[in-house]
């Protein structure tokens, strides 16, 4: 963490530099069986408003719990939807008013403040694609998918004038899967990934627990949103992050207003990517 009013040592060496912190977090499981689907999205927020967010979040439970002793840690989004724990103190219209307001606050950020990004696939497809494979490595292609996005974002960024790096932040699981997460972006780092070479992603995976982080509270917010279009077709709250995921200029010269946020992978044609289209068209 950065004192306050103290600047990481990378921007202090490089005045003008900006950080991306780029959060994830996945709606779903890695298993043959279970989901139809599994979701990985990405919150990559720049590192001047973390300390905003954190405090707005903290601000909008206290305003739903104003018991303290009732208050969850964090905002989990499936939980608040389905009135679990703490949240089921709540009725079900304050839930659907929670993460009405919980989705305002990314959209009233600004667009070189958070941008978003989320990967979905057809777990069913990619298991008859890929004889053999395991879930894990389904996890880990979806992760290099999505950080590939990420660092073009970044060098977007760069061509248009604002230099941008960026960290990754993940929600651990078990430790062994994390040594395969870092272990992947590693051989990133060194090869590249199947599309492009990483320039402006640094170090390795950091973790932390989704309650000590504003971040991937945010991310596990964009997953959910996604996950309720392809799972239930409801779409009301991937309406109210649309205009927050990776956007290609409306005045570029190449592929002008392109999706670069939301991938899908699975069979051609399927009611799940029409939905998907139907609100990124």
């Amino acid at each position: 963490m950065v004192r306050k009013g103290a600047q990481p040592f990378f921007l202090a060496l490089h005045p003008g530099l900006t950080v991306y912190l780029l959060y994830v977090d996945e709606s779903g499981d890695t298993g043959v069986k279970g989901s139809e689907h599994l979701v990985l999205a990405g919150a990559a927020l720049f590192e001047g408003k973390w300390r905003w967010v954190r405090g707005d979040l903290e601000k909008l439970l206290e305003k739903y719990f104003p018991v303290a002793a009732d208050r969850p840690r964090e905002l989990h989004a499936a939980e608040v939807r389905k009135g679990r724990g703490a949240y089921s103190l709540l009725t079900q219209d304050q839930r659907a008013d929670l993460l009405k307001e919980a989705c305002g606050l990314l959209t009233s950020l600004k667009q070189n403040e958070v941008c978003l990004f989320s990967i979905v696939v057809d777990k069913k497809w990619w298991f008859v694609q890929n004889p053999g494979r395991t879930g894990n490595e389904l996890y880990i292609e979806m992760f290099e998918d999505l950080v590939t996005r990420f660092d073009y974002y970044l060098k977007r960024r760069h061509q248009e004038g604002q230099t941008s790096k960026g960290l990754i932040v993940g929600d651990p699981r078990h430790e062994a899967f994390c040594r395969a997460l870092k272990s992947a972006l590693t051989r990133f780092h060194t090869s590249g990934t199947r599309w492009a070479s990483l320039e402006n992603v640094i170090e390795t995976v950091l973790f932390l627990e989704s309650h000590e982080s504003p971040g991937v509270q945010l991310a596990d917010l964009a997953s959910y949103a996604m996950w309720r279009l392809v799972e239930t077709d409801d779409a009301s709250l991937a309406h109210d992050l649309k205009y927050c995921f990776d956007r290609e200029p409306i005045t570029s010269p190449h592929n002008p207003g392109k999706w670069h946020g939301v991938r899908y992978h699975g069979p051609a044609s399927t009611e799940v990517r029409k939905r998907i289209n139907g609100v990124w068209s």
